[in-house]
């Protein structure tokens, strides 16, 4: 057993496709490790159902209860833990985990999620001198309640918020994990579990065995959250808040750093009676008037976090292919190697998610899909004409930016400049570096596009059943300009399946929340260009795939319809040229690899899509030459 759980198993232990890398959290409900999926060549956490209170572990790593007046409840939570992940598997949100799969073995039942890369809340407040500021603080508080609002919409509680379940990425989007469901259900059966709540996040309710338990529950812990993040401790326990309550509101303490419609608002969300807190997160929203980001805001900047230890960076991560959760477990599977693995220090998946949705560009996220608005195209569709509001589109008169091509590097004006000789080794060296960096990046790339080919089938498939004509509940509603939606809608606003087809001939088919394409779904512009796979709030933001049939077609990190992270961009016309690694706005931005045809293949730095720096090419006889670039010129050369 491993040093840190004496319960949890051996690092090495294979599970199926996958190979026990690290333990990286546990509790009293269960173990959390970090796993590399041998299929896949990517890293996911794992979850494994493990009451410690009545099960144990035996020898040859099967869990079973310990002793026979604990079957029932062992069997009957598992189950409960199984219902937990199949809920889960139903979310495809920016701030919400994405479980990949779930399956039974060795006597128990695990949970496949994405691993993030990043840190928990709980960890960021425990580095020493470190402090969230208060625009750490805003983004933090719009990505819970935009996660949270799309888990109630569904109909379900969290329901074990506190800071170790928040992941801030290290692009700064925050990550809720470790849902509470299945540790609700068993403390409303059996009071044999002690860890069904954490004291200092979980209001009243949840301390009476029919207490009842809404929206507001949730509420309260995240208020407590952002009460720890502000002040530095978290609030009273509920317990000690009946009779005399010590409590202290944070506009009376806090003005000074923070806006006062925003403390004033997580005050609220922790009044002690749940009546007096918001009922839902669209009232508890409200209350916070201008004090949370805009979306135009660029909600996801980067966050400063300070290097841990591999064995306590925790949390779930985004995209991969789902497995049917009948699938077959085989433990004794081998562990294939993926050449050039061995490399990767890494891990290939950490850093894809670590680049995808950067909000670093917020001009460019108000652009529109390709130039023009996958954004402003849902953002600013008119609303229906039995509700009233604008009568005319914006994107009716607006025609979309063509795909820009992958730039090409020209002949150099004049021969490259010869090295001294004295330069020549350093040269060599400098470009043999940079060589190797960049086909680091072309894989992590080469894996983001996989991922993002895999998400795009599965939005296919989503706008699909948006587009069938037996969908249920399906409404029509009618806008002026001649666009419509034929769909789900609650409350007037497009909520759930749907397809939006515009007057200019755009079509937007996939998941939808008040009124703007948020999950998975397609797009479809004038000129037939075309995207597959995530969306947030109106915008084509998440691993996807973008093309124009004949042309171009790129695969990775999206963010508001531009690569945004890694990902590999290709021509489809002669010559066929391929760019790989991380791109900004939509353009190749530090080492990466450039494929023209069978003529050469350039590895090195890049800027602004041009080669810049140092790198070298190999022609179509596997020649290769070093040198140094600049604006796409080579101004450096060594024999």
């Amino acid at each position: 057993m491993t040093a840190e759980h004496d319960q949890a198993l051996p690092v090495g232990t294979r599970l199926g496709d996958y190979r026990l890398d690290a333990l990286i959290g546990h509790g009293g409900f269960g173990i959390t490790y970090r796993a590399f999926d041998t299929q896949l060549a990517k890293f996911v956490a794992i979850k494994e159902y493990m009451p410690v209170e009545f099960a144990t572990r035996r020898a040859d790593g099967q869990v079973a209860p310990r002793g026979s007046r604990f079957a029932d409840d062992f069997t009957w939570g598992r189950e409960r833990f199984l219902d937990e992940a199949r809920a889960l598997a139903r979310f495809r949100h920016v701030h919400i985990v994405p479980v990949l799969r779930y399956f039974e073995a060795n006597g128990t039942a695990y949970t496949v999620m994405e691993f993030e890369d990043g840190h928990s809340v709980a960890q960021l407040l425990r580095q020493p001198g470190r402090r969230l500021q208060p625009d750490e603080i805003r983004r933090l508080t719009e990505g819970m309640l935009s996660g949270l609002g799309a888990v109630h919409a569904q109909g379900f509680l969290h329901r074990d918020i506190k800071p170790s379940n928040v992941i801030v990425r290290r692009d700064g989007v925050p990550i809720l994990i470790d849902f509470g469901a299945a540790r609700q259900a068993m403390g409303g059966r059996t009071r044999t579990l002690t860890s069904i709540l954490t004291p200092q996040y979980a209001p009243i309710e949840q301390y009476a065995m029919d207490g009842k338990q809404g929206p507001w529950t949730d509420i309260y812990a995240t208020a407590a959250v952002l009460h720890h993040t502000i002040t530095g401790s978290p609030p009273p326990e509920a317990v000690s808040r009946v009779g005399t309550d010590p409590y202290r509101p944070l506009v009376a303490t806090h003005a000074d750093r923070f806006d006062p419609s925003m403390l004033s608002a997580i005050d609220r969300g922790l009044a002690f009676a749940p009546e007096q807190r918001p009922q839902s997160i669209a009232e508890w929203r409200t209350l916070f008037g201008g004090a949370l980001p805009r979306i135009e805001d660029a909600p996801t900047q980067r966050m400063t976090i300070e290097p841990v230890p591999a064995q306590v960076a925790s949390g779930p991560r985004l995209g991969g292919a789902s497995r049917p959760p009948t699938e077959e477990i085989d433990s004794g599977a081998p562990v294939s190697r993926r050449k050039g693995f061995a490399r990767r220090r890494l891990p290939i998946v950490l850093l894809l998610v670590a680049a995808a949705a950067t909000w670093k560009y917020a001009p460019q996220i108000r652009e529109r899909f390709l130039g023009a608005p996958a954004v402003e195209t849902q953002s600013n569709l008119p609303s229906p004409v039995p509700i009233g509001g604008p009568t005319e589109s914006s994107q009716a008169e607006a025609s979309p930016t063509p795909v820009p091509p992958v730039p090409t590097n020209p002949v150099p004006a004049k021969p490259p400049v010869a090295a001294p000789d004295t330069g020549q080794k350093a040269l060599g060296e400098q470009a043999t570096r940079a060589a190797t960096e960049a086909r680091a990046a072309f894989e992590r790339a080469e894996e983001a596009a996989r991922a993002a080919r895999a998400m795009a089938g599965e939005a296919r498939i989503v706008a699909a059943r948006a587009a069938r004509p037996d969908l249920e509940n399906g409404e029509r509603l009618s806008y002026s300009g001649g666009a419509s939606y034929v769909g789900q809608v609650v409350d007037g606003k497009r909520q759930g399946l749907g397809v939006a087809e515009l007057g200019n001939g755009e079509r937007q088919a996939g998941d939808w929340s008040a009124d703007l394409m948020t999950g998975l779904g397609t797009v479809r512009l004038a000129d037939d260009t075309r995207y597959a796979g995530q969306w947030k709030d109106g915008k084509s933001t998440g691993l996807g795939l973008r093309e124009k049939p004949g042309v171009e077609r790129s695969e990775g990190n999206f963010v508001g319809g531009r690569l945004e992270g890694l990902g590999i961009r290709r021509t489809l016309v002669d010559p066929n040229v391929v760019q790989g690694g991380e791109f900004h706005g939509d353009v190749l931005d530090g080492p990466g690899v450039e494929r023209i045809g069978e003529r050469e293949r350039y590895e090195g730095g890049f800027r602004g899509g041009q080669r810049n720096g140092y790198g070298q090419v190999t022609d179509a006889d596997g020649k290769t030459s070093p040198g140094r670039w600049a604006d796409g010129k080579r101004v450096e050369s060594a024999p």
